[in-house]
């Protein structure tokens, strides 16, 4: 398992950032299906009470990652589709974009979740195709989804946060070093706190603390982080995070543990661009096909 995270991390990390409550209506939707019977009409009507929510679900649902051979076209019915499971996940990183957007579009924001969104596809494409379960899948999604989250608390106060980082990156400075030393907070404690407070997974949790130390996961006798960690990783490189976020294409953690990561996967580079193809055909652009 990985490290437990210093506490003492966690308050100077918490200075001047307020971490958002899960939202209402999550809770309302997981108290509906902890039920004995819960009503798929009851959920939907819950995800339909926020437009742009459900709009932007089915989109996702839609998309072509989620291969489903026709159209969804109502909350009801992506329920019965996918199971209340999945689209609880699912709606669970639809809100945090919304809640933590604000209702901000400026470029970075924007790049932050369309890159979240390339890497939560990539990465439960990733899990689909080493057959390692809908669970994993889904799992995958959601850590793609929220692992930069803490990125957006920090944009929000430090306008300069982008640049800062390119800076940082291009003289190839690590990003916890860059941010405790412009920022005083760290991303991945920022993100770690949210998937607390969201009611994440401990594995999605532990693995989103420890995203930008590989030592630490590489380490882990939890198989399953490690599993979770190195698909992370992997999507990251695929769809070239660093440089879709920051225009910088150094990539140090994959440089110096790629070939671990690939390891735990049981795979190695010849594999990556058949990998690629399949990312590819699931409408997920990546490193070998732009």
């Amino acid at each position: 398992m990985v490290k437990p995270i210093d506490m003492s991390m966690v308050e100077n990390a918490l200075a001047g950032f307020t971490i958002p409550p899960q939202p209402e209506v999550l809770i309302r939707i997981k108290q509906e299906i902890e039920l004995e019977d819960p009503d798929i009409n009851t959920i939907a009507a819950l995800i339909n009470m926020d437009v742009g929510i459900a709009g932007f679900t089915l989109k996702v649902v839609n998309s072509a990652y989620f291969g489903l051979r026709r159209k969804i076209s109502s909350i009801e019915h992506a329920c019965k589709f996918l199971g209340l499971n999945r689209v609880i996940k699912l709606v669970s990183s639809v809100v945090l974009r919304f809640t933590l957007s604000d209702g901000r579009s400026d470029p970075f924001t924007l790049k932050l979740w369309n890159s979240a969104m390339n890497v939560g596809s990539a990465a439960m494409l990733i899990a689909q195709q080493l057959r390692l379960g809908s669970d994993c899948a889904d799992d995958c999604y959601t850590l793609g989804l929220f692992h930069n989250a803490g990125m957006s608390l920090i944009h929000a106060q430090f306008p300069d946060y982008a640049k800062v980082l390119k800076v940082g990156l291009s003289q190839q400075l690590p990003f916890i070093s860059i941010e405790q030393r412009y920022f005083h907070t760290s991303h991945d404690t920022l993100g770690y706190l949210i998937a607390q407070a969201w009611g994440l997974a401990p594995e999605i949790a532990a693995v989103i603390a420890a995203h930008h130390q590989p030592e630490q996961v590489l380490f882990s006798t939890d198989l399953y982080e490690k599993r979770l960690f190195a698909i992370l990783k992997l999507a990251e490189h695929l769809t070239g995070e660093e440089a879709a976020l920051f225009d910088v294409s150094q990539e140090q953690e994959w440089q110096q543990h790629g070939e671990a990561l690939l390891d735990i996967l049981e795979l190695d580079e010849m594999q990556l661009p058949d990998l690629g193809d399949y990312l590819l055909q699931n409408g997920v652009e990546n490193h070998f096909h732009r």
